[in-house]
């Protein structure tokens, strides 16, 4: 059994959003995905979604979007990204998804011996990434408590813990974030992040082992619309 990732589907079937007006390398980037996809995962692995997955603004109209990643092989674990507006309460989401989904939200998963912990998080000023606003530094604050509780909630003897979140922890150069600040007490063997796009910038650097956690940057118009593997 192997662990994948691919953040920022952005998927579109009932919202009409064509992503190729960001470049020609999303035009049918649904196909490129549907075909990696199945070429790379087989039915027991696990692929990692860390947000942006749906342009739907209602949950009803995010189905056609979940049907398609339920079609895919694996077992898929999913959380909130900045986009995703269609994200409703925990119960709501579960009850359109189909049982190979399992979404995050201030709770973790067990596959085995690894645990799966994650939330949105937000921008996070100190990275100088984006702009940020007075707002913004409210919402970072507030997605920090929900990143803590999500890995406690997992228990201390596993073999393997994976974090997930939707914004970068890290800057590409090595510059760690507040978040892993605050979990600087827990040992993280994977971070897994996308939010970024390609737009002439380099995020290779995103890409690094920092003490004992390695951080995956799986935006996937930054990795060819391919699930990369984790472990």
């Amino acid at each position: 059994m192997s662990i994948f990732a691919i953040s920022d589907l952005h998927l579109s079937f009932s919202s009409n959003k064509p992503m190729d007006i960001f470049g020609s390398h999303w035009q049918a980037h649904h196909e490129s995905i549907h075909n990696n996809w199945t070429q790379t995962v087989g039915k027991e692995d696990t692929v990692l979604i860390p947000g942006d997955i749906s342009w739907a603004m209602k949950l009803e109209d995010a189905r056609q979007d979940l049907e398609f990643i339920s079609n895919l092989p694996g077992r898929k674990i999913i959380i909130k990204g900045n986009h995703d507006y269609w994200w409703q309460s925990l119960n709501k989401i579960s009850s359109i998804l189909h049982s190979s989904i399992i979404p995050l939200q201030n709770n973790s998963f067990l596959i085995g011996d690894t645990g799966i912990a994650g939330t949105r998080l937000w921008i996070d000023s100190t990275l100088s990434l984006e702009k940020t606003t007075e707002n913004d530094s409210k919402l970072f604050d507030r997605e920090l408590m929900r990143l803590v509780s999500s890995v406690k909630s997992l228990p201390k003897s596993l073999n393997r813990t994976i974090v997930m979140t939707h914004f970068p922890p890290i800057s590409p150069d090595g510059k760690t974030g507040r978040a892993i600040e605050l979990l600087k007490s827990f040992k993280i063997d994977a971070w897994i992040f996308g939010h970024m796009h390609i737009d002439g910038n380099d995020y290779s650097g995103f890409n690094r082992t920092i003490g004992c956690t390695r951080f995956v940057f799986a935006s996937a118009d930054c990795i060819g619309f391919k699930p990369v593997t984790v472990f």
